[in-house]
């Protein structure tokens, strides 16, 4: 195997078993593939957690406050905490992507070539769709808004303080520690604005070099369109937001169908949603307050 070339080595043929055909093992080997591609390349699944799942939907219950009593008599207790008082859901929905590996092609000797690129197709089209989803849901869910004082870039923009002004609400009413890294996520327009550099003090760096040194402040740009105008700052990872994909049994994730003269035609379905988790941090239902959205940077 060591002196195979790549095509020779994934090019496999799978033995039928007593459990499934031998396709059936390449099809869900690449259908993971493929999962795992498009959620690494994927900006908004950086800043949520992300978890594979065996459910369609979930129904999370927030209780109240929680409490800790302390110091207290060696003979004395503390009231329970109540369960149950609050809830909220999420859903996972239908997503699919499809393509034709034709007979032709293979014959001209291209099959690795384009094989590949048709894959790569569905891995960044599976990869936008699943940022449309977390970056409208983080949107839809910011609890606090800041306006920029200009478009990022523009003689009269603040950038900076725009920056920690937003990070100000974010500490001051999110239930957090006080000490966390954040993430700000700006259209790929922008990217310049952040890049470009300028005196701080007495070191010549750019600005978001600037702020991931004082602040902790990773920055990712995109171009979906939640956030063709506006930027999303928030307190990265799974107690903020998560976003999820069915993983488990009940249903064929990939079919690999011979069309006669034509080809093989290949579909990938995936079950995805993403949920917004709530704090009883005095945000509106679906929102919370580690997530502020900057109005107006471009």
């Amino acid at each position: 195997m060591a002196n195979d070339t790549l095509e020779q080595i994934l090019n496999v043929e799978a033995a039928a078993g007593p459990f499934s055909t031998g396709d059936a093992v390449i099809e869900q080997t690449l259908r993971d593939f493929i999962q795992l591609q498009s959620t690494t390349i994927a900006i908004g699944t950086k800043v949520v957690g992300v978890r594979s799942v065996p459910w369609m939907d979930f129904k999370w219950y927030t209780g109240v406050n929680g409490t800790f009593s302390y110091p207290l008599d060696d003979n004395a207790i503390v009231d329970p905490t109540k369960i149950g008082t609050e809830n909220y859901s999420t859903k996972l929905y239908k997503g699919q992507g499809r393509v034709t590996f034709l007979d032709s092609v293979r014959l001209r000797g291209e099959s690795w070539e384009n094989i590949d690129r048709q894959q790569l197709g569905v891995i960044r089209a599976r990869a936008d769709k699943i940022d449309a989803e977390i970056l409208s849901a983080l949107m839809t869910g910011a609890g606090q808004e800041q306006a920029a004082t200009d478009t990022f870039g523009s003689a009269g923009a603040d950038e900076e303080g725009d920056l920690l002004a937003a990070m100000d609400l974010i500490f001051a009413n999110g239930r957090v520690s006080g000490d966390e890294p954040m993430a700000l996520i700006l259209p790929a327009g922008k990217r310049s604005a952040m890049l470009n550099t300028q005196l701080f003090g007495n070191v010549v760096e750019s600005l978001q070099s600037h702020m991931g040194r004082i602040a902790n402040l990773a920055v990712y740009y995109s171009r979906d369109s939640a956030v063709a105008n506006d930027a999303l700052l928030l307190i990265p990872g799974a107690e903020t937001a998560e976003f999820f994909q069915y993983n488990g049994e009940g249903f064929m994730e990939t079919e690999l169908t011979r069309l006669p003269g034509v080809g093989y035609d290949w579909l990938l379905t995936s079950f995805m949603g993403t949920v917004i988790h709530e704090h009883q941090d005095g945000a509106d239902a679906g929102e919370n307050m580690r997530i502020c959205k900057i109005t107006g940077v471009a």
